[in-house]
């Protein structure tokens, strides 16, 4: 009895620390959405870069919504868009620009995890934005949503967007986008068109607040001040091009730092390109199995969100709910806050 007593005081704490959640205000058409590298530059695209930065610039204002990019010009260091200190300053920049609405990274890549400790997270928590990212900024929305209580958004990089050839839905991933910003959805996420149904590893119904991002960044905050607490909540996990054993080891990390004791429910999303070149190896499927095999709360795999061709958005911190007997994950609130109401005009006022 004791010992219980102590573990409900122990919780009782994690859930003080717990930041209030804060939901930034809904994208409207015709806002100013800010571009930024928080991590790499397109540094493989040579002086083709600052062209498709112009290009996508200008796919985004064809949508209705005007753009502006920081900084304006990038020294690239190596892989990285800048040192940790530009790139801090260039995203702080933004977030300081009472115009902008939205910031929105242009591209994932490697470094975004060396600029935690340089945000203005009291200037970020007293103005609300929307952040939108995924991959390495994953980073990104475990330090924002720790040290604030915003919600963010795990959703596609810019750089996908507007392209030709390449296995990736653009018209599925932006109304998703717009979805969640602008129409405030709430409710069942629909899957795509002929998407097949995501599989169940562990059957069951659980609601929570959704964390997570990438495997690999997931394990990197391990043992750091930015670990992510899953206590509770639905723990989301995707990665690219990794092989199978170092999936095996990222999730031995993960469940060995007790992320795996304790959340609601876990959502093992797209693995593009994770695969063995080794003999011997085991199916992802079988790896999954091994780690959730005795899990006491629903466990899917396969959710379109990631590096993947559909890519839905998924707002961080929001309340949401899996059920794997209707095999649907479902927002339980919006994750914007309400536009501000249009003053009448003078000819429609009483």
């Amino acid at each position: 009895m004791r010992r219980y007593f102590i573990l409900l005081f122990i919780y009782s704490l994690q859930l003080a620390a717990e930041q209030p959640v804060i939901y930034p205000p809904a994208l409207q058409k015709g806002d100013l959405i800010a571009l930024v590298f928080p991590a790499s530059y397109l540094v493989d695209q040579g002086k083709k870069a600052q062209e498709i930065i112009n290009r996508k610039a200008k796919w985004l204002e064809q949508k209705g919504y005007r753009t502006i990019l920081y900084p304006t010009k990038i020294h690239p260091e190596g892989y990285l868009a800048g040192s940790d200190t530009q790139r801090a300053a260039a995203l702080m920049n933004a977030w300081k620009n009472p115009k902008v609405k939205a910031i929105w990274c242009f591209r994932g890549g490697y470094g975004t995890p060396r600029i935690l400790d340089l945000l203005d997270y009291d200037w970020i928590h007293n103005n609300p934005k929307i952040l939108i990212g995924m991959s390495d900024i994953t980073a990104l929305h475990q330090a924002i949503r720790q040290k604030t209580g915003l919600v963010t958004f795990l959703g596609p990089v810019l750089n996908y967007f507007d392209e030709k050839e390449g296995d990736f839905d653009g018209a599925y991933a932006f109304s998703e986008v717009e979805q969640l910003l602008v129409e405030h959805r709430v409710g069942t996420i629909p899957m795509p068109v002929g998407f097949t149904p995501f599989k169940i590893l562990k059957q069951g119904k659980a609601q929570g607040r959704l964390v997570g991002g990438n495997l690999s960044l997931i394990a990197s905050l391990c043992g750091t001040r930015w670990e992510i607490d899953t206590d509770n909540k639905i723990l989301v996990l995707e990665d690219v091009g990794e092989e199978i054993y170092r999936i095996d080891r990222l999730l031995w990390q993960l469940q060995d730092a007790g992320l795996f004791e304790n959340p609601a429910g876990i959502i093992l999303s797209s693995w593009h390109d994770c695969k063995s070149t080794s003999q011997g190896s085991v199916s992802l499927q079988h790896l999954f199995e091994h780690y959730f095999d005795t899990a006491h709360y629903p466990v899917v795999m396969g959710f379109p969100s990631g590096h993947c061709k559909y890519q839905t958005t998924l707002p961080l911190n929001v309340l949401a709910e899996i059920d794997t007997k209707e095999q649907t994950v479902t927002l339980l609130t919006s994750a914007v806050s309400n536009p501000p109401k249009e003053k009448p005009s003078k000819k429609s006022a009483p």
